[in-house]
C-alpha cells in the first residue's frame, strides 16, 4: 500500500485515509489531497494559484482564500506535525519536515498518487 509518513502522520496515497499516531485522521478528500500534493513536493513554495490549479482543477479567480482555509483545518487535524506547512507571505504554502528521512512515499509510481 502506498503512503507518506511525516513522523506521526500516515497518509495512504491510494486510499482517501490518513492516520496519526496510529489513530484514524479524519480529512476531507480536498485536505487529503492538499496534503499528498504539498507532500509530493516539499521544500517548493506552492502559490495559492497553482495549488487551486493542481489540487482543486480550476484556475483562479479570486477563490485563493479557500486555499487558506483548508491548509489551517489541515493543520488542526496534523496536530503538532502541522507546524510543517509553512505560510510563505504573499505568495503560498510549502511543506517544511524537519531534517532526515521522515516524508517518504512507498509508491511504485507516484504519478498514480498524484491521479487517486
Amino acid at each position: 500500500m502506498a503512503s507518506i509518513w511525516l513522523e506521526g502522520l500516515k497518509l495512504f496515497c491510494t486510499e482517501d485515509r490518513a492516520s496519526l499516531n496510529g489513530e484514524p485522521l479524519s480529512l476531507s478528500h480536498m485536505e487529503r489531497q492538499l496534503l499528498l500534493f504539498l507532500a509530493q513536493n516539499p521544500h517548493e513554495t506552492l502559490t495559492r494559484e497553482r495549488l487551486l490549479r493542481e489540487v482543486w482543477g480550476y484556475a483562479a479567480m479570486g477563490a485563493t482564500r479557500t486555499i487558506d482555509s483548508h491548509v489551517k483545518k489541515l493543520r488542526a487535524h496534523m496536530g503538532d506535525s502541522g507546524k510543517y506547512i509553512v505560510t510563505v507571505r504573499g505568495q503560498g504554502y510549502r511543506l517544511e519536515p524537519p531534517p532526515g528521512p521522515v516524508l517518504t512515499c512507498e509508491c511504485c509510481d507516484c504519478a498514480r498518487c498524484a491521479a487517486s
